[in-house]
């Protein structure tokens, strides 16, 4: 079955994150937009072959000829919309992160699995190969014991970027870019989820992070540093490193490996690239796949109430309010 995707809001995302892996992938078609400034959303119509600009959200959630919606909307908007993109019986494929904070991530959950339909959060670099390779890794033992994680995601977000530096939007770096750290270090030891034992954070915008250190521990004893930043001068910097008794492996670039990655094994003497696909193109292959063939979903649902537990519990361990939906 061919999925056809109705889009909520003109984000800049959508280019590389829905248009392209849509437009050259079998079993799925773009059907519909619509935005707030419907100049923008006839824009990205006419540039990567969208049939319909639409003139509301609700038209658009209402329109039997879509089957599933992709929401790229600000994190304060993500519960709202998709959860009623999931009662009127659409799929969401739900930018990252899943929302504006864990109780509404559980919203999210309960409304998909009472409506019967698919939830998948984007967190794209899961669905590379590269994210397969560490799983090899790290599940072969080669690290022994596994004693100290690190793991960041630096890069200079605008000031003027209202949306990632705006509280009232749910933004902040740890929303924005340091959630793929916290998604990272919890990925190194499925089951065993680390908790906060510290976090120290720099705002910006009143109660906006724009630097943020975490510091956890896991369940066997080892300790973790997530670190993201997104201040003027920060040079892109994307990077997780595991520690164990036996050796050290280090990810170069596990955001976004089809632009140039790095996985070193020092026990192993692995130092290579793994090839791939770009990361969404990947994701929209698992998402086809998990709609139409129910495969198992790897984002989304716990994994996606986890991760928010834990950036909740950052917040509150640097003095710093929940972000609201």
């Amino acid at each position: 079955m061919t999925i056809r995707f109705g889009v909520l809001g003109a984000a800049r995302i959508s280019n590389k994150a829905l248009y392209h892996p849509a437009n050259d992938t079998d079993g799925v078609a773009l059907e519909a937009i619509v935005a707030r400034d419907r100049s923008r959303a006839e824009e990205h119509a006419a540039e990567y072959g969208i049939p319909r600009v639409l003139d509301s959200y609700e038209e658009l959630l209402a329109d039997p000829d879509i089957d599933a919606i992709y929401n790229p909307l600000p994190v304060s908007l993500h519960h709202t919309w998709t959860i009623a993109a999931l009662a009127a019986g659409k799929h969401v494929l739900s930018e990252k992160p899943f929302a504006a904070n864990a109780d509404l991530a559980r919203q999210i959950v309960a409304a998909e699995k009472q409506s019967g339909t698919i939830c998948m959060e984007a967190y794209h670099w899961r669905f590379h190969p590269l994210a397969d390779r560490i799983r090899e890794v790290l599940d072969g033992g080669a690290l022994g014991e596994i004693e100290h994680v690190d793991a960041v995601f630096d890069v200079y977000i605008r000031p003027d970027d209202d949306v990632r530096h705006s509280y009232d939007l749910a933004g902040g770096a740890l929303m924005d870019l340091g959630c793929y750290p916290v998604q990272w270090g919890r990925f190194v030891m499925p089951g065993e989820e680390p908790t906060v034992v510290s976090a120290v954070m720099q705002t910006g915008r009143p109660n906006s992070d724009v630097d943020t250190t975490i510091n956890v521990e896991y369940p066997n004893g080892a300790t973790g540093v997530f670190k993201t930043k997104m201040t003027p001068d920060t040079p892109f910097k994307a990077e997780l490193v595991v520690r164990g008794s036996s050796g050290m492996m280090r990810v170069t670039n596990p955001l976004a490996p089809h632009n140039g990655n790095r996985l070193q094994v020092d026990s192993l003497g692995i130092d290579e690239e793994v090839a791939g696909r770009t990361t969404y193109h990947h994701q929209m292959e698992a998402f086809i796949d998990v709609v139409n063939n129910g495969a198992p979903m790897v984002t989304g649902r716990h994994d996606a109430i986890a991760t928010m537990e834990l950036i909740d519990a950052a917040y509150l361990a640097a003095g710093l309010p929940l972000r609201q939906g």
